[in-house]
């Protein structure tokens, strides 16, 4: 044989090989997909009567072909729902999810539970309608514990199909379950959307779950400050509407951040978050990466194992509404955060009133040493079918000893106790501002990086003076500062008259030095005579360009 001949049969003999390979991949790809999820059976009583337990999702396995082909997140999520659930849901309100993929998820809880449960409103095998709408909302219910009153369907807003589907279900009241997708602005998906549920007919308490791609607080950010502005979708509805936000009323940490919502009128008597999951994947990015791209088999063994979406599932258990309801957010308060000496933890005392007729409450609190707790509202009004919220601080100092402690609210002439935990250590920033711009935290002037910079708020503006606060983290000797104006090219911001001060305790503060410095992008540098401080604050009185101050980098010696 030809030497050209016995390289064009080798390559025959390669490319056959591989084409070998790639069919039994592709049909082990299509056994994968077509098998029964493979689920331990797990014991779950029905939910009791008079209540409806309630599961929303957004399970991001809808958009990329990859990831949709690739079902194990889907009974990954099967199998954590059905261990940490307190008893069969009796319905799931799912987003970011195919039709395909919603009755595997049916299919796979069928299997662990031996329930009934059925896709009842699902879309396409595709997200994308006839008509061009995009379709990716899905309903999937207890066969044997809940009646679905007509066929349910889709109610498009924002060129996006919301799911919807009322059930009965014996001993709570009718209900009308959304499961939706916001496309665009959340305060116009929220408008839509309830007006959308009250034009239905029939008396039914709405239950609405939906992933509105925004979170509660006005701010950016990963932290969502409980006394923070709410942004104007979130105002509307659990305000202006009184619907509950059930995981950001009942969830153990109303704090975090996140964009899925479970909103209804009902009353809710226990809710949680699977808010473990996130801290079992050692990186949930990496996880992320492997199944998007339908890669789980390649992903490390604890992703192939546990992960299932970006954010955690949610459930409740919900229950026919009281005329007048009070939520404290957090039900326990942990004092784990610092801020200048103080640990210090914002709660709401929140008043849903379902009556006719306003609702007045007056609230107050108490606690004993080594706790302090103040009211910034002691006068709760309510008008009717809205719902109020009164801001409360508890704090203790930096030192308080650690321990189990507890402070007493009242509302009106209902009294509550509220648990407390003192931890051994808590997490001081290292360094807090008067204000600041998203994108331009305190802590970007002392990260070691000029090209980062705090900057003061700008949208509105945040007048002078505005002041920044460094933490050395203990108590040391200095006298000399660094100051590094910003670093791009623009002087906004850059402090030109400014104060000095210095703090052991981060309450009580001593002026050191005052003076001006050019409007130039050139370190500054001062000294002062020698002292014992834990913090120094810059406070600005004029800045170049502007009511605002800024600083790049902020180094004390």
């Amino acid at each position: 044989m030809r030497a050209g001949s016995r390289a064009v049969r080798a390559a025959q003999v390669i490319a056959l090989a591989a084409l070998a390979v790639a069919l039994t991949q592709a049909s082990a790809t299509a056994t994968d997909r077509s098998a029964p999820p493979a689920m331990e059976r797990v014991r779950l009583a029905p939910a009791p009567a008079g209540e409806l337990l309630v599961v929303q999702a957004n399970l991001q396995d809808a958009v990329r072909p990859a990831d949709v082909a690739d079902q194990t997140d889907l009974d990954n999520f099967a199998r954590r729902l059905v261990r940490t659930v307190p008893a069969a849901p009796d319905a799931l309100l799912l987003t970011e999810v195919t039709g395909p993929g919603a009755e595997r998820v049916a299919l796979a809880l069928k299997i662990a539970t031996g329930y009934r449960y059925a896709a009842r409103v699902a879309p396409g095998r595709a997200v994308f309608a006839d008509d061009a709408s995009v379709r990716e909302s899905a309903i999937v219910v207890n066969l044997d514990t809940v009646r679905p009153d007509g066929a349910g369907g889709f109610h498009q807003i924002q060129g996006e199909d919301q799911a919807y589907l009322p059930i009965s279900k014996p001993g709570t009241p009718p209900a009308l379950l959304v499961s939706g997708h916001a496309a665009g602005d959340p305060a116009v998906a929220t408008d839509e959307l309830v007006a959308f549920v009250d034009a239905l007919p029939g008396d039914r308490l709405p239950v609405l779950g939906a992933d509105l791609r925004n979170a509660r607080c006005a701010q950016a950010g990963p932290r969502q400050p409980i006394g923070c502005e709410p942004q104007r979708f979130w105002t509307a509805m659990a305000d202006t509407r009184g619907y509950v936000d059930v995981f950001f009323e009942h969830g153990a940490n109303p704090a975090g951040w996140r964009s899925s919502y479970l909103f209804t009128r009902a009353s809710v008597a226990a809710a949680a978050v699977d808010s473990g999951y996130p801290a079992e994947l050692e990186d949930a990015e990496a996880c992320k990466v492997a199944f998007d791209r339908g890669s789980s088999r390649r992903a490390p063994r604890e992703c192939r194992q546990r992960y299932y979406a970006d954010q955690p599932f949610g459930w409740a258990r919900l229950v026919r509404p009281e005329p007048v309801s009070v939520a404290l957010v957090p039900g326990r308060v942990v004092l784990n955060e610092c801020e200048l000496g103080v640990r210090s933890q914002d709660m709401l005392a929140r008043l849903t009133n379902r009556t006719a007729e306003p609702q007045h409450r007056t609230v107050t609190a108490t606690a004993a040493a080594p706790l302090a707790v103040t009211v910034t509202s002691e006068s709760l009004e309510v008008p009717a079918g809205q719902a109020r919220g009164a801001l409360l601080r508890v704090t203790a100092e930096a030192e308080a000893p650690p321990g189990e402690y507890e402070i007493t609210v009242t509302v009106g002439d209902r009294e509550y106790r509220v648990p407390v935990t003192v931890p051994e250590d808590c997490v001081e920033p290292p360094a807090v501002a008067t204000s600041w711009h998203v994108g331009n935290e305190p802590e970007r002037a002392v990260d070691g990086d000029s090209y980062t910079f705090w900057h003061s708020e700008w949208t509105p503006p945040n007048p002078l003076p505005q002041s920044i606060t460094v933490s050395l983290g203990e108590l040391r000797q200095i006298q000399t500062l660094h100051y590094q104006p910003r670093q791009d090219g623009n002087l906004n911001g850059t402090i030109l008259d400014y104060t000095i001060e210095v703090s052991v305790d981060g309450r009580n503060f001593t002026t050191v030095a005052q003076g001006s410095w050019p409007a130039n992008a050139l370190t500054k540098t001062l000294t002062f005579p020698a002292t014992q401080a834990r913090y120094l604050r810059i406070t600005a009185t004029r800045a170049s360009g502007g009511s605002y101050a800024s600083a790049a980098e902020i180094t004390v010696s």
